[in-house]
């Protein structure tokens, strides 16, 4: 007989050892559920999605689709979305404990920012693609750039002649896009500027800062003109007391280029103090390592708390006028940072709705639009026949409340569904 302190722990060990057996099903039936449309904003309701492998097979209304798979989901009164992405995470700090954390909470797929070795993340997202682990997509830069003495995630170049070298290495080894810090000179800048379009591989990152720290030595309408694709932490966007361009929003428009704007980490940082003394639950879902990485980070204090809430009101209030304005905005959270904790992407729609978006808006932004950006709308993004089947069920209509999003009732992974019973299996495995 197994002692009865042991019943929870074997309970948990029991449904984690059948995790895969049991998501192996062939096909999925969720019926009669109201399917969220995040491209036009609206719920179609008593909808049934057929998943077949890993792909939505048919889709239409209940009583039009004929139910013969092996697994049938009652969807009565929940609610079926794209499964997000949070599009700007460090996986190389974060470790790969996290991974299934990430799915837990409903992310699906990850844009990491700066990792050591492409080919670690590289090899995590084949095992997770082949069914081996627990896992959301993946794209990396692997090492970022950095014109200083690096960190252990960073490469350093010394001249654009260096810099052209290091780009071109990274594209032979397959990376998805360059990142770059902001620590270069103009001309190395604009060296990798350069080679990343005559490489033909996207450039997203920071801008060159000012020595002093204030303002840029490459502009954001420069760095737009010179192809990168995405400001990171909503860089390049003038604070009120700067000067204001009227042409950078024209220009962003004109080249296509995208802001992550990782408001939570701005809330963050205006609010760490608080974060450091509370005893909040998922600190136990953080690795030591990562844990000692913030405790170091933030030994030193955190900075003027009133300037740090008045730079996130700022960055709060420019976000109204660029979806207004069209400006394509990216969900993430600088997972890595101290006290961004996985699955706070749900944060991030938050704060894209308290600043001005709607929910349909917000939502986007970490699911269609990191389709887009990725040049990948005609497979992700959507809840449509043909495209992979990375979904979120969901027990609100988050188009009504941005907060039911963290409702999570399953998660639909690369085809494979997870019940909360399995989920929470994830998180309790995580402490392990």
């Amino acid at each position: 007989m197994v002692p009865t302190s042991r019943w929870p722990l074997l309970l948990v060990l029991l449904c984690a050892g059948a995790l895969e057996a049991q998501t192996d099903a062939g096909s999925i039936a969720i019926t009669h559920v109201a399917v969220i449309d995040v491209a036009a904003g609206k719920t179609n309701p008593d909808m049934t999605v057929i998943i077949r492998d890993n792909r939505i097979a048919e889709i239409g209304p209940a009583d039009s689709v004929k139910v013969s798979e092996s697994r049938v989901v009652d969807g009565r009164g929940k609610f079926l979305m794209p499964g997000m992405w949070d599009m700007h995470v460090h996986l190389g700090n974060a470790t790969e404990a996290m991974l299934p954390i990430f799915v837990a909470y409903g992310v699906t797929g990850l844009r990491d920012m700066g990792s050591p070795s492409f080919e670690m993340v590289r090899q995590w997202r084949v095992e997770a693609l082949a069914g081996k682990r627990i896992a959301p997509r993946m794209v990396s830069p692997g090492p970022m750039l950095t014109m200083l003495t690096p960190f252990f995630w960073q490469m350093q170049v010394k001249s654009p002649e260096e810099a052209r070298r290091a780009v071109d290495y990274l594209a032979g080894i397959g990376v998805d896009f360059i990142k770059i810090t902001e620590t270069f000179d103009r001309p190395t800048y604009f060296a990798i500027a350069d080679e990343t379009e005559r490489m033909g591989i996207p450039l997203a990152g920071h801008l060159p800062s000012n020595d002093n720290g204030i303002g840029f030595k490459v502009s954001a309408i420069e760095a737009s003109n010179a192809g990168q694709k995405c400001f990171e932490h909503g860089q390049g966007i003038p604070f009120p007391f700067e000067p204001q361009d009227p042409q950078i929003v024209p220009t962003l428009l004109r080249n296509g280029t995208w802001i992550d704007p990782t408001l939570t980490t701005y809330w963050v940082q205006a609010h760490m103090a608080e974060l450091m003394s509370a005893k909040d639950e998922r600190l136990k879902y953080i690795p030591p390592s990562l844990k000692q990485m913030w405790d170091a980070q933030t030994a030193g204090g955190w900075g003027n708390p009133a300037i740090k809430k008045q730079v996130f009101q700022w960055r709060m209030e420019e976000m109204k006028g660029l979806s207004q304005a069209g400006v394509p905005l990216l969900a993430g959270t600088d997972l890595g940072h101290p006290y961004v904790f996985p699955g706070e992407v749900s944060k991030e729609l938050e704060l894209f709705v308290e600043a001005g978006l709607t929910p349909a808006e917000a939502l986007r932004t970490a699911t269609i639009n990191p389709a887009r950006y990725l040049g990948r709308e005609h497979e992700l993004g959507t809840v449509e026949r043909g495209k992979f089947a990375d979904l979120d069920l969901l027990d609100g209509d988050p188009l009504r409340d941005i907060h039911n999003v963290t409702q999570i009732r399953a998660v639909v992974l690369n085809g494979k569904y997870l019940d909360r019973v399995h989920l929470d299996a994830l998180l309790s495995r995580s402490l392990n």
